[in-house]
């Protein structure tokens, strides 16, 4: 109905021609544009094996994509310390650097380190930050961001980066932060 009704005027019907002729043409231009890529049944035919994808691969061995542990890996990683009491470390990262293997130059090191802990007991959980530096690391810092000083609240510098070190100065903080928790009596720490 439609049609006839666009047909009775003969201004519109021609608009609605030239509409069906040009559709029509973009159609075919289609069919004809797709069949330029080659027949579709002489590039693989139905009863041609198909190939091995150890085959195709290239004959250099590729190395894989090693992840460095996540944050709960890295905390799970850690060995269990009885002077936390209840406490339990869930995730331990750094920002910049993989926790293991590390930095390439153990020298050379400052990073923020993050950690959660969580009381089983109360089920509560906190983060707690710490920058862990060489001085080495600092140098670099203060030279390459031309700064004249550094300040950083709850800093650990160490001569080197060794996690076992680190692990053993944060938790050695936690104690001393989180009194009531305390197994026995934390390690004299020499202030300053």
């Amino acid at each position: 109905m439609l049609l006839f009704a666009a047909l009775a005027l003969p201004r519109d019907g021609l608009k609605f021609l030239l509409l069906l002729v040009s559709g029509g043409g973009l159609l075919a231009l289609g069919r004809w544009s797709s069949r330029l890529g080659g027949s579709r049944g002489a590039a693989f035919p139905a009863d041609a094996p198909t190939p091995d994808p150890q085959e195709l691969m290239p004959e250099t061995p590729s190395s894989a994509k090693v992840w460095p542990p996540s944050a709960e890996e890295a905390a799970d990683s850690l060995p269990f310390d009885p002077s936390l009491g209840n406490l339990r470390i869930r995730r331990w990262f750094f920002d910049k650097t993989d926790t293991t293997p590390g930095p390439q130059d153990p020298e050379v090191f400052a990073d923020d380190l993050h950690i959660e802990l969580y009381n089983p007991d109360s089920s509560h959980s906190w983060w707690r930050d710490y920058f862990i530096a060489t001085p080495q690391g600092l140098t670099n810092i203060l030279r390459e961001k031309h700064w004249r000083y550094l300040h950083a609240p709850d800093i650990l510098v160490f001569p080197r980066y060794d996690l076992e070190e680190i692990r053993r100065a944060v938790v050695g903080r936690i104690v001393a932060e989180n009194g009531p928790f305390r197994g026995s009596e934390p390690d004299a720490e020499e202030p300053l």
